[in-house]
């Protein structure tokens, strides 16, 4: 696999990816993909951190651990 060529053909990573606030936990240990022309939705319970998730997809927010990309 080239990850080069993935990432401009549209690929999202999320590779062990944790995000903290202070002493609140919003995303734990999160590993996902989404491959060009999948369609994804993000649905959970107030505070399971959807925000966060679609800001760190749009770079508006960085993880605390893992990587994005």
């Amino acid at each position: 696999m080239n990850l080069i060529c993935d990432i401009i053909n549209g690929m999202i990573y999320f590779n062990n990816v944790s995000k903290t606030y202070n002493d609140s936990v919003a995303l734990n240990d999160v590993t996902f993909t989404v491959t060009a022309g999948e369609f994804v939705s993000i649905v959970g319970h107030s505070g399971a951190g959807k925000t966060t998730l679609t800001k760190m997809i749009l770079a508006d927010e960085y993880p605390s651990l893992g990587t994005v990309f």
